[in-house]
């Protein structure tokens, strides 16, 4: 699997993020969309620099770059300054993500503890564990993805 490079234009510079102590999964709450189609929305109807999450799954398994990883995400405030932000395309109270989505967020994230040894057992939480919040949703498969994790 590789990472898709998307070359976003955000328009303000964007922080670095000094500390880093888990991962937030989130979903769209929409269809298949890109991290170009989040990238506008958060343009246009958040006032943000553009995408605030760091990392797009599509429902193919593509897995999109957002925001750099090493910046500070725009996602959940009480954990922006300290986390990496994966988002999911889809509405995970009404269907599940893909077996492709699943297979890709794993590899994503050992991807992501790999590339950092210090993060080799960087938790992973929903964006419901840090706000007040349904997201990632309700049918979002944590025993499945926690499995996966542990396999070697």
């Amino acid at each position: 699997m590789q990472i898709i490079e998307t070359s976003l234009i955000f328009n303000r510079p964007l922080a670095r993020r000094r500390t880093t102590k888990r991962i937030v999964l989130h979903h769209t709450v929409s269809g298949d969309v890109s991290a170009a189609t989040v990238h506008g929305w958060h343009l246009r109807n958040r006032g943000w620099g553009g995408i605030g999450y760091h990392y797009l799954v599509r429902t193919n398994g593509d897995i999109e770059r957002g925001r750099p990883e090493n910046t500070r995400g725009v996602h959940a405030p009480t954990a922006n300054a300290d986390s990496i932000a994966i988002v999911l395309a889809g509405n995970f109270s009404q269907t599940r993500p893909t077996l492709r989505q699943i297979v890709a967020l794993t590899w994503l994230i050992r991807d992501i503890r790999g590339r950092h040894p210090h993060w080799e057992d960087l938790p992973v939480v929903g964006h419901k564990d840090v706000g007040a919040t349904e997201c990632p949703g309700t049918l979002f498969p944590w025993d499945t993805l926690q499995g996966r994790l542990r396999e070697a």
